[in-house]
């Protein structure tokens, strides 16, 4: 094969330290491989998962951070996720699920959610969320630092935190 390119294969540690695939590890790559080719052929399935993964994702958040963050000023992982959220259908069930089994980090961004979908709901759930003393750590820019729950949920009441979702990320 004259005109055929060939591709060359990094020797990776493990492989060269002899460490195998349990078959147990093996299924999950097979099961991961099979599903990355059937993605593209299900449009709506392939949305509905980006959106299951955001609300997960979401549910598991350490931080609340809004705007941009770092010194480069990229948006948040926990805001690009409620953006996804928020994007979808049944947004509403997403968020009031997470109000109930997300990390403190992750029912921030669901209040927040709901302020900004349904005015009534969030009206009803935050009333729950104003005496919680839970310690939460944020990122303000450059800036990490820890805030109590309520001191944030303050934030989210006066509508501190809106305009960073209704308007566009540059």
């Amino acid at each position: 094969m004259s005109g055929a390119a060939s591709v060359q294969v990094p020797d990776s540690e493990f492989l060269r330290r002899g460490v195998s695939l349990g078959s147990a590890a093996l299924a999950r790559v097979v099961k991961l491989l099979a599903l990355a080719l059937l993605m593209p052929l299900a449009p709506s399935v392939r949305a509905d998962a980006h959106a299951s993964r955001a609300a997960s994702s979401l549910a598991q958040e350490k931080a609340f951070a809004l705007g941009g963050v770092g010194v480069a000023g990229t948006m948040s992982p926990g805001e690009s996720d409620l953006r996804a959220v928020l994007k979808e259908a049944d947004a509403l069930q997403q968020l009031q699920s997470l109000l109930k089994e997300a990390s403190p980090a992750g029912q921030l961004y669901a209040l927040l959610g709901l302020r900004l979908r349904d005015r009534p709901a969030y009206e009803q759930a935050v009333p729950a969320f104003r005496k919680r003393s839970d310690v939460v750590s944020t990122i303000h820019g450059c800036i990490v630092m820890d805030e109590k729950m309520d001191n944030i949920v303050h934030q989210i009441e006066r509508g501190d935190h809106d305009t960073f979702l209704t308007r566009e990320f540059r």
